[in-house]
């Protein structure tokens, strides 16, 4: 039997599908992010400043994107796509902190705890909801998504933003 469009399972209990509706907007956070990274960071990559860091900052794209992929998987689990609705703000706020970096890069502190704040956001908004996510994957009884939550979304990677870190350490020295 076919799932109904934008259902795991036909039919859910009640309950199920209020959580189902909490876990799409958590999934929705999360797919914003990252697509925010694999939309902006290729904007940095070949910055002479970041000349260093290139590996990782290519790296944290890469992890986004696959990151991406695999939520147009779980997104396909429930027959939906990703959505906008209740992203604007995130969005908004993502979008001017990154600007906000980029118009700062010629002042080397400030645009380094900027980009180090943007990222940091990131991996909060990321480290919280892939744990919603996972447990409400649980509660919603599907094991390919609970799956794909495990395989993928393991530990959030902070390579870039510790390797940023030491940067704006060493020139404070």
């Amino acid at each position: 039997m076919e799932n109904e469009p934008g259902k795991v399972f036909a039919p859910l209990s009640p309950g199920a599908e209020k959580l189902q509706s909490f876990f799409m907007e958590h999934l929705n956070r999360l797919y914003c992010a990252k697509a925010h990274i694999v939309e902006r960071l290729p904007d940095i990559v070949d910055a002479a400043r970041f000349k260093s860091i290139k590996t990782d900052i290519s790296c944290a794209i890469e992890l986004a994107e696959l990151q991406v992929a695999k939520m147009d998987q779980i997104y396909g689990l429930f027959n939906a796509r990703y959505s906008f609705e209740k992203v604007d703000g995130l969005i908004e706020f993502l979008e001017r902190s990154f600007t906000s970096f980029q118009w700062n890069m010629a002042d080397p502190d400030l645009s380094a705890i900027m980009i180090i704040s943007y990222l940091g956001f990131i991996e909060c908004l990321e480290i919280t909801s892939v744990h919603i996510l996972k447990l409400l994957a649980i509660k919603l009884k599907n094991e390919k998504l609970t799956q794909l939550l495990k395989d993928n979304f393991v530990k959030v990677d902070r390579t870039l933003t510790s390797h940023l870190t030491n940067i704006y350490t060493d020139t404070a020295q």
